[in-house]
């Protein structure tokens, strides 16, 4: 909150400072001519803060109008408001290097020409920082993922909470936040469980041959255990799978679709699952004894 705060006044203090700006450009920094400073570094460090108020106040806009359009909550993002930060910051750091050289006494062609081999060098050794910027920058504007997606990636599996210039964030159920390289994300098959046609959930566990007595019958005992939940899963879409046999346990593969897709939903239901199994099991060695 304090950091929006802090923002919000910032931006409010860069309107204020524009009017002067202008002014100090239009009457040749008559204003303060008597501190002495020079005039070319004074009129580098206005050109920067007019180029970054600027920036800011557009991006802000359209932003801002976009969220209206969608009928997003204040600071509601998705792809493109993600998309928009991305390029704001990289805007950003290029206006910030020119405006450097330039206030240091540098022409912006001659020192870019003169250090091309350098450059060229720095682009090798960054490689991977600029690949995972193009990657955010084009996962960002595609519409194959939105943040809130639920996704697997790799192996990893999780709500997407942002897109940042080189990063890509989950949270997984655990609650716990899986930070993966754009570059991985984009090079990568992607299932996007929120996007599909049947939001299909499964839930994968093995369980000791001993203790199944077949296949319909565990079936049947799974969806009892979600009684519960039967108004919020299709009733005809419940179904238990043998994923594989080994010579001591099978895996298998419940799966659902719910009515409409969520997250901690789907948790409860993992866990009344899970824990029906380890019932039947238990239940199982107590014959057993």
């Amino acid at each position: 909150m304090r950091k929006h705060l802090i923002k919000r006044i910032l931006r409010i203090f860069g309107w204020l400072l524009i009017p002067l700006l202008i002014y100090l450009k239009i009457t040749d920094y008559n204003l303060i001519d008597s501190w002495k400073i020079p005039l070319r570094k004074t009129d580098v460090v206005v050109n920067f803060l007019i180029f970054l108020i600027s920036l800011n106040t557009f991006i802000y806009l359209l932003a801002y109008f976009y969220r209206k359009r969608k009928k997003y909550a204040r600071r509601q993002n998705d792809n493109l408001i993600a998309g928009l930060n991305n390029i704001y910051y990289l805007l950003i750091s290029g206006g910030v290097l020119a405006s450097l050289l330039i206030f240091l006494g540098f022409d912006l062609f001659t020192f870019f020409t003169s250090l091309s081999i350098f450059a060229a060098a720095l682009a090798v050794l960054s490689k991977d920082y600029i690949s995972n910027v193009v990657s955010g920058t084009l996962i960002a504007f595609s519409d194959e993922i939105n943040i809130g997606d639920t996704v697997q990636i790799g192996g990893k599996k999780g709500k997407v909470t942002d897109i940042t210039l080189s990063k890509f964030i989950l949270l997984n159920d655990d609650d716990d936040f899986v930070i993966l390289p754009n570059s991985t994300v984009f090079s990568n098959e992607i299932i996007n469980y929120t996007r599909r046609e049947i939001r299909k959930t499964s839930i994968d566990f093995e369980i000791d041959i001993k203790h199944m007595k077949n296949v319909e019958e565990l079936e049947d005992e799974l969806i009892v255990s979600l009684t519960v939940f039967h108004q919020l899963i299709r009733p005809e879409s419940y179904r238990l799978k043998i994923v594989e046999i080994k010579k001591d346990f099978v895996s298998l593969k419940f799966q659902y679709v719910l009515d409409k897709p969520d997250r901690e939903l789907e948790r409860d239901i993992r866990r009344a699952t899970i824990r029906r199994v380890l019932q039947i099991i238990l239940e199982s060695q107590e014959k057993m004894k």
